[in-house]
């Protein structure tokens, strides 16, 4: 009898529909990873080739319509390798359907940030490999700028005076989700963490005496030049400890394959820098 009740429960579990469900969905083009080009170009070829069986027969073309649906709802696509040829779409095609990635600390770059800062001494070619480096006077200079916010006091005051605010009314709060700024009880700004915020704090206030219309950038450009340069950390402000890029790779059926890159202190985990390029 035990061995009966076994049998009983090892076929219903073969045959639990949520089961079936899941091993027929292919999860690498459903769910999150659905690609919205795949699955609109899909469900017109479902149309059309429906109307046309339809003219003949209406109950055939409807049944058609359905198990198209079905198909693509649970695979992610109708006729195969159209996630590959789905990549080779012009690119107002994708920017349109909103298939361009966006993230965190992605900003569109309006003006060329690499001429900006070289133009005024702060970035050059590195001498020994085929990169950017920063050049000696501003990395030490923004060393000494990030080392003497080493308290919330120090950050306090310095913060204050470059919004023309009472320092008392400027607070810090470090959570989960990041190092956080209010201002007069108002959140004001989020950083991925304090070393990021120490990072842009002793930037800003170097860029106002190294570029001459750093007063009359948009926020816009401000923010791209403060989040280029943080890229550029090496030894951590918060830690002390060396900062390490890691790259992930992230596979995507709508473009090229899009490589996240973050950038952390190696002994306190604290995020610098996070962005993507293809």
């Amino acid at each position: 009898m035990a061995d009966s009740e076994a049998t009983v429960t090892e076929t219903r579990r073969q045959f639990d529909q949520p089961a079936l469900v899941e091993r027929f969905k292919n999860p690498e083009y459903t769910g999150e990873n659905r690609c919205l080009p795949c699955t609109i170009l899909n469900t017109l070829i479902a149309v059309v080739v429906s109307i046309v069986v339809g003219v003949f027969s209406l109950p055939a073309g409807g049944a058609l319509f359905v198990a198209s649906v079905l198909v693509i709802f649970f695979r992610g696509y109708l006729i195969p390798g159209t996630p590959t040829l789905v990549q080779y779409l012009p690119e107002r095609v994708h920017d349109a359907l909103g298939t361009t990635p966006h993230h965190d600390e992605h900003v569109e770059v309006s003006f060329d940030v690499e001429t900006t800062l070289t133009d005024a001494a702060i970035i050059r070619e590195c001498p020994e490999t085929d990169d950017l480096c920063l050049t000696e006077s501003y990395r030490s200079a923004w060393h000494q700028r990030m080392a003497e916010l080493e308290g919330d006091d120090q950050k306090r005051y310095r913060l204050s005076d470059s919004l023309v605010v009472p320092a008392n009314e400027v607070e810090f709060e470090e959570t989960e989700t990041g190092w956080h700024v209010h201002i007069e009880g108002v959140h004001a700004g989020r950083w991925h963490s304090e070393a990021a915020f120490v990072a842009d704090l002793a930037s800003e206030e170097l860029l106002g005496e190294r570029l001459d219309r750093w007063e009359e950038l948009p926020a816009d450009q401000r923010t791209q030049l403060l989040v280029a340069l943080r890229t550029f950390v090496e030894e951590c402000p918060s830690c002390g400890g060396a900062v390490v890029a890691d790259e992930d790779v992230v596979r995507s059926c709508c473009r090229d394959d899009i490589v996240s890159v973050t950038a952390a202190c190696v002994e306190c985990d604290a995020v610098l820098f996070e962005g993507t390029e293809n």
